[in-house]
Parts: C-alpha cells; structure tokens; sequence
C-alpha cells in the first residue's frame, strides 16, 4: 500500500484517501498477528529472453512468508551491511516506531538487529526533524511530506568506507508511469544516518531510482568502483544501465566523476565495457521491453555470482500496473555488467502486487546457497481474485540456490 502520495505509484489523490487511512489501519491492527505463509514456488520454465544459467540450476523458498516487524512499514527497503557489522535500511512512505498515529515520513532509516526469522527495527536519527505527518497535515502544508532526506524518494542506499549515501529523486509524474527526470542529488551521512548532508549536484535522467550494487559489506567491488543500476521508469521499464565510481564523498555525489558503460571492446579474447562520461551515451546491459521495475543487485561472494531480482506487472497502465499482479525475476551474471542469465520466477509474487525484491548481503550464507530475499507489496490494494496477504512492509523468506557441480 503507497499511501496515495509516496512510495511506488506516489498518487495525490484526495477521493481516495479515506480508504489509504483504512487500509492502513488494518495494516497496524493486525501487523503483530500476520501469520507466516509459505510463497508459491520458484518456478525454472524461463520466459524471459534471457538463457537459462547453467551457473544456478534452480531456487526454491525454505521458509515461511514472514511479514514485517509490527513497528514497521513502508517500502522499497534497500538494505546495505556496513563497517560497523550492523545492517541499516532505507524506507519510504513509512517508517519506524511511527509515533503519531498513521503518519509517516517520505524517507527514514532504521537499523535492523537480530537474525531472520528474529529481526528488529529501531529507528535511526530524530524522529521529530522532520515530524511524520498524516495525508491531512501534508494536504494542508505540503512541505510536511518530508523526511531526513528532504522532500525526495530515495531509491538507492549504500555504505562505503564508513559513509553513507542515498539518492534524492526529482520529482517527476508518478501517476502515469513517466519516465524519471534525474536526482536531485546524492546525500550523505558520516554519522551512519543520524544526520545528513546534501550537496545538491543534480544528475540528468534518465536516472531517477539509482540502486547501488551491493558487494558485502562496506560495498566496494573487488576492482575498487562503486557500481550502480537505473531502469529509466518506474514500473515495467525496457532497459538496465550501469554506472560507477570511485569512493569518497567527492567523487560518489558528484555526476561529473561518474562513468556509464557505454559499449563493448575485444582483449584478449574477453569482452570488457567500455566507459563514458556522458550518461546519455548509456547503453543496456540488460533490456526486456516492459518487464523491470524496481531492479536490486547483490554480490553472492561465495558464488562468484551477481544476483540480479526484479518484478514486473502484468497490467500496462496504471492503476493495473499496481494491482493486477506481479512477477519475481531472478538472474545471475559474472560480472555487473553482465551477461545475465535466468535462474528462477515467481508467478503473483509478494503476494500479489510485489517489488523491489533484493538480497540483503549481510545474510548471505557462507557458501552461498542460503539467502533471504526481502520486499514491499500491495501498496494500492489488489484486483478481485488476488490475494493481498503480502505486506506494505519488509517481507522476507528463505531462498535456496542449486549451484551447478563446478560453480564458476
């Protein structure tokens, strides 16, 4: 559930407020007592254009559905393990320990402590600047709908080197599924988020929900980059872009010391990317016309393996593109720029409206078959037939990879 004004679909719309509150006050009534449920089952028959890996030769949940702590709510949740061992998340549209009813922040960070299935969030930072605010306050003062970030989304949460940084998205029409129009910025926190800085440099579109490749913890590859992804719209998207750059505050909030990979050459009897300066020379490194929302990539170190999820919707117009059910999609590649294959899908995923599915890397098995796969669902309700037991909150359940005899 989006709340009708953040998180995916982001809507305003006022007529509809009345059941936004309703729904969510369900959501909270009965967050402590949602029973876990076993997901449908990963399913190895690809339908995507992309080959079948013989690296991972299938995936299969082995637990539960377990829904969200009952102090939390809110969605696209990218997760990252930083240098002091502890896990943090980013949330929009929510938020922890809310303490005003059913307000809430555009964006707000919490740190996750214990283990799956026993997991805790406790909020990160003042909760009174910003307040959280209901859709009434913010529909009399619009500036209320805000958060440590400002009053942007933030699709993209990284640690590197003891610093952390989270993108600013400019606003753009999330009610018809535009495409982005760039960031804002990019933040940053030396005070593992507590408290923020923004320098304000812009970045162009098409970037707009700018996800970081999560590589362990601390989150520089092994070449020393900082790499990260962008699908050009928010929902059924067509293409995947990759950039990166070095560490360090000045380089990582700064576009002109990104570089965009922007083609092949031969060495060697390898194939390598060649890079660019210029975002709009960008070209895919994954492309499936109308099937990647809310992509998230993470580093199985055991593996050798980058761990590609997306969702796509089965409906193309909004509002069906929220409701009408969802796909997971999971791919591997060697390298962050590919080449992808297909290892595993879920059919009404979530369920039913799921996304932003990622891995959180700090719970990562040490050899590398185990993981837990989280994600938001249901933001806008679903359509009759569909079942809506999937949270607007940190969903997660237990994943088991098959790994081919000689993995890579």
């Amino acid at each position: 559930m989006v709340l009708h004004g953040g998180g995916p679909g982001r809507r305003r719309d006022v007529t509809l407020r009345a059941t936004t509150f309703r729904v969510l006050a369900f959501a909270i009534a009965t967050a402590a007592v949602w029973p876990a449920i076993a997901p449908a089952a990963l399913l190895r028959s690809n339908n995507t254009p992309f080959p079948t890996s013989t690296e991972i030769l299938g995936a299969r949940f082995t637990s539960p559905r377990h829904a969200p702590p009952a102090n939390q709510k809110g969605d696209i949740l990218p997760t990252v393990w930083a240098q002091n061992n502890q896990q943090y998340v980013l949330i929009n549209d929510g938020g922890t320990d809310i303490p005003h009813g059913v307000g809430f922040w555009r964006n707000s960070f919490a740190r996750i402590t214990g283990s799956p299935p026993q997991i805790h969030f406790s909020f990160v930072g003042n909760p009174l600047e910003p307040p959280p605010a209901t859709w009434a306050q913010i529909a009399k003062d619009p500036s209320l709908h805000s958060g440590p970030l400002g009053p942007y989304y933030s699709d993209g949460f990284v640690a590197v080197d003891n610093v952390f940084y989270a993108t600013q998205t400019a606003n753009w029409n999330y009610n018809h599924n535009q495409p982005f129009e760039g960031l804002a910025g990019i933040a940053y926190s030396t005070d593992n988020g507590e408290t923020w800085t923004s320098p304000g440099e812009t970045f162009p579109a098409p970037l707009g929900n700018l996800a970081w490749v999560l590589n362990g913890r601390d989150d520089a590859a092994p070449d020393g980059y900082v790499y990260a992804i962008n699908s050009e719209r928010e929902f059924n998207a067509s293409t995947l872009i990759l950039g990166r750059t070095l560490p360090g505050v000045a380089t990582m909030t700064n576009p002109a010391t990104w570089q965009w990979l922007a083609g092949w050459q031969q060495s060697d009897g390898h194939t390598l990317p060649v890079w660019s300066s210029a975002v709009q020379a960008a070209m895919p490194i994954a492309s499936w016309a109308a099937h990647i929302t809310y992509p998230q990539m993470s580093y199985d170190a055991p593996l050798h393996v980058y761990l590609l999820t997306f969702t796509h919707s089965y409906a193309d117009t909004v509002p069906g593109i929220w409701r009408s059910g969802s796909e997971l999609d999971m791919l591997e590649a060697p390298e962050p720029w590919g080449p992808f294959s297909f290892v595993a899908r879920e059919i009404n995923f979530g369920p039913s409206n799921g996304y932003a599915a990622g891995i959180p890397e700090k719970w990562i098995s040490a050899n590398g078959r185990t993981l837990w796969l989280k994600w938001a669902a249901n933001f806008d309700g679903c359509d009759p037939g569909l079942s809506c037991a999937g949270a607007y909150g940190f969903n997660y359940a237990r994943v088991q990879l098959t790994v081919a005899a000689k993995p890579r």
